[in-house]
């Protein structure tokens, strides 16, 4: 963990070394800067547009105004001081935005095949790869979209990428492998974290999907490696059926 003792200090930072997660009050010491501040932290991590911003604030105006210029621009969660920043609240606020980073190569995989989809099926998909979290079924997947379950499908078989219940399952696995890896979680609570019905129902989903079983992920498997493997699944030519969960 590395602190920051100014604004100036911080944003150097943010642009010259690596890191997880940021979290970053933008009102700390001068309120009347927020949204200046939030433009300079946008430009720090430009080379690093993968970094998640987690913004951690209080609830003041400045606040407020500020909140929404860090969700527009970089912010993939916001916690707010004295509500939703209990120790294991803020704890599981950090791991998802961990796993939603982690996305981002998968992302970037069905882009091209996502062009033709309309913007809200594309927006929908990139949230579900982002937050998988917040579609737990196809339902929620098509609620996203704007759209029906049927009509979804219809629109990703035309994209030539797979069933909505396969891509469901390629997010759920992509965090998962995060959360082993970079987040340090046991499966049981990555399991949990991600909803499924137990560590084995994980277990079944990442070995039939990537190839890989839990345990032999924190220590012999690299991030490109899964995103290798994981890769061709979200492509109907190599979809496998998903597991239930």
């Amino acid at each position: 963990m590395r602190s920051a003792g100014s604004w100036e200090e911080f944003t150097l930072a943010v642009s010259q070394y690596a890191c997880d997660v940021v979290v970053v009050d933008p009102c700390v010491g001068a309120e009347r800067f927020a949204r200046e501040r939030v433009s300079e932290l946008a430009a720090a991590r430009s080379g690093k547009p993968c970094t998640p911003v987690v913004g951690y604030v209080c609830v003041t105006a400045a606040a407020i105004h500020a909140v929404h210029s860090l969700v527009r621009s970089c912010a993939a969660e916001i916690v707010v001081r004295g509500v939703d920043d209990r120790a294991d609240a803020l704890f599981q606020t950090l791991q998802r935005a961990l796993a939603g980073s982690a996305a981002e190569p998968l992302v970037v995989a069905i882009g091209g095949p996502c062009s033709p989809l309309p913007l809200d099926i594309s927006n929908a998909l990139t949230l579900l790869f982002r937050r998988p979290d917040k579609l737990r079924s196809v339902d929620d997947l098509a609620m996203a979209a704007r759209t029906t379950r049927r009509t979804l499908d219809r629109w990703l078989a035309r994209a030539g990428l797979a069933s909505a219940r396969t891509l469901l399952a390629c997010a759920r696995v992509s965090a998962a492998f995060h959360l082993l890896t970079t987040g340090g979680l046991r499966a049981t609570h990555a399991a949990a974290l991600l909803g499924y019905t137990s560590p084995r129902a994980l277990a079944r989903e990442l070995q039939s999907l990537a190839g890989f079983a839990p345990s032999a992920i924190p220590a012999h498997v690299t991030r490109a490696s899964f995103v290798d493997a994981l890769r061709p699944r979200l492509f109907r030519d190599h979809a496998v059926p998903a597991s239930s969960y």
